[in-house]
């Protein structure tokens, strides 16, 4: 279709600003709509738009962003994004980024018994992952040992078995830990136990605390509406996983025992801004916790770091770890009066996910390639990526080497990294930053007019966000509003290779029978003197890294140290009134 240009079209408005040369705001954003309306709009009508176009977080994306996009939004250079490194951290937490060193690469693996599992552990270390984050099962998360009724068939399954530090022993035996960048746990809901196995790991291998780096998740707060593993009631969960916190201040603060999970509230149905705020809130607890222990946000906030999560729009990924570093900086000057800019610059955690599919699984690299470049353009610290199996299985050797060499070729080729947040400065980035940074400060206002990260629970609020977002996520794929390929398009049956990985058949005999050697072979008065310990912790609310590292060191299981937990402070009992 053939357009003529009316040089009149915008008479009366200047052509540009005669102090700068440069075109006014008023002049594009009359430009803009003579556009929509003549071109854009007309070409639509002959082929309309292929669907309606709005985010998984309910943001419409318009046909094209300008400057003043960003002028309605007095959005302003130095103070809303600055410099990498610099207040307030929108463009990444250092100055240089990945300039001198690219994110760091890393791997979330567990399977079957330690002994099996080190095998693993091991070749990822071979093919260059730069942290190991241990994938533990649903026993060990929830407090219980191997050989325990409720372990039953769930030995392994999902995760590596650790219920003694001989466990975690065989799990690293011949792995120089003082090596890799970073190992760790989630261990959500008994961050104590899992944060004393390691530390008593170094001990037993001659190393100081400050040789060797160990990350946590120990966030149980989204437990309680994410993910299910939840051991106690919320209140006295958190004061055990700030007690994680406080140790490493004391002892050794270059450590992460705390990284505020935002993944599994999404991925809940949250929608990632909802999430962002819940995570922001359960931080916000943690933080109160410790500030009444008499600590400083100087010493505490650079402990924490964000497990961020945005999987269905690549854009929206980019502009919620920004937006997230911004609100975080803002946060912790503002509200806590933090001065050290290691206290306001956010590192952030991500899983480079992509909708995977159980259609052509093989589909699902292209997917996760796409989603983990998104957070590495936002300028994330520490980079996963699910295996394009994990949707049917445990990933098999191939599906994790190919995971793994994805990140080092977004990590390394293509000039991904070559300069620091790449798309800065892009109208429809900034813009949607802007957006979204807005959306999460309305959600945590919200959360906290209801009361807080506790009340998030107990009210149900959390559980009604999840709820609707989950069925307007279903709806959105069921009517075709969001594009799913072999899904919704080109639909295609689930398939399960038979190459799918599947632990040892004889895995629970063999951990249930390493339990049984330990404990025969352990001095039983120091167990029992070690867990009165946890007792005494319990009835006087001291800290419960000392004694709980103590038991550990004793060879106490998972199972005898949480049970000591649910005597005194009882267990969690869902609330059915929401």
């Amino acid at each position: 279709m053939n357009q003529r240009l009316d040089a009149n079209s915008t008479q009366g408005l200047p052509a540009e600003d005669p102090a700068t040369g440069r075109v006014g705001d008023e002049r594009i954003r009359a430009e803009a709509a003579r556009w929509e309306k003549d071109a854009y709009r007309a070409e639509t009508e002959i082929h309309p738009e292929r669907r309606s176009f709005v985010t998984d977080i309910g943001l419409k994306v318009n046909p094209l962003y300008t400057p003043a996009d960003l002028a309605d939004a007095g959005h302003d250079y130095l103070s809303d994004l600055g410099f990498p490194g610099e207040y307030p951290f929108t463009r990444g937490e250092r100055a240089a980024m990945y300039r001198t060193e690219p994110f760091v690469i890393s791997a979330y693996s567990g399977f079957g018994e330690a002994s099996e599992c080190n095998g693993r552990f091991r070749k990822l270390l071979d093919w260059g992952a730069e942290q190991i984050l241990v994938a533990l099962d649903l026993p060990t998360q929830c407090g219980y040992d191997s050989d325990h009724e409720m372990a039953t068939a769930e030995v392994g399954q999902v995760g590596v078995a650790l219920s003694t530090l001989a466990d975690m022993e065989a799990l690293f035996d011949g792995i120089s830990i003082d090596k890799v960048k970073r190992i760790g746990t989630l261990g959500n809901s008994i961050g104590p136990i899992v944060l004393a196995m390691f530390a008593a790991l170094g001990e037993r291998r001659g190393l100081k605390a400050s040789e060797f780096t160990v990350n946590l998740q120990n966030d149980p707060l989204k437990e309680y509406i994410a993910r299910g593993t939840q051991i106690l009631p919320a209140k006295p969960a958190a004061k055990l996983a700030s007690d994680c916190v406080a140790w490493c201040v004391d002892h050794e603060p270059g450590w992460s025992p705390m990284t505020v999970c935002v993944n599994h509230l999404n991925a809940g149905g949250a929608g990632s801004s909802r999430a962002t705020a819940i995570a922001l809130a359960n931080a916000i607890h943690y933080i109160g916790l410790l500030l009444e222990k008499g600590y400083t946000i100087d010493q505490v906030a650079p402990l924490l770091h964000m497990f961020a999560d945005e999987r269905h729009d690549f854009f929206v990924i980019i502009a919620n770890l920004r937006a997230l570093r911004r609100i975080w900086a803002r946060m912790m000057k503002e509200r806590y009066g933090a001065t050290l800019r290691e206290a306001m610059a956010l590192r952030t955690t991500v899983y480079g996910h992509g909708q995977e599919a159980l259609g052509e699984p093989l589909n699902n690299i292209a997917r996760t390639a796409f989603g983990t470049l998104g957070y590495v353009l936002g300028g994330a610290s520490y980079v996963y990526i699910a295996s394009y199996d994990e949707a049917v299985s445990t990933p098999t050797e191939d599906s994790i080497r190919t995971a793994l060499r994805t990140e080092e070729i977004i990590a390394h080729e293509h000039g991904f990294t070559d300069t620091i947040d790449p798309l800065g400065g892009s109208y429809f980035v900034e813009s949607l930053t802007n957006r979204i940074e807005a959306q999460i400060l309305d959600a945590l206002r919200e959360v906290e007019e209801a009361g807080g990260a506790l009340r998030v629970i107990d009210a149900g609020l959390g559980r009604r966000w999840m709820t609707e977002g989950a069925l307007r996520r279903q709806r959105a794929i069921d009517s075709g509003d969001r594009p799913w390929v072999t899904v919704n398009l080109w639909p295609q049956k689930p398939h399960v290779p038979n190459t799918a990985f599947r632990i040892h058949p004889d895995n629970e005999r063999r951990q249930a029978e390493r339990l049984r050697q330990v404990r025969a072979a352990r001095d039983e008065q120091r167990v029992r003197r070690a867990l009165a310990g946890i007792d005494e912790a319990c009835r006087t609310g001291a800290n419960m890294v000392p004694p709980t590292l103590e038991a550990v060191k004793a060879y106490a299981s998972v199972g005898e140290i949480a049970e000591r937990w649910r005597r005194h402070y009882g267990v969690f009992s869902p609330s059915t009134d929401f």
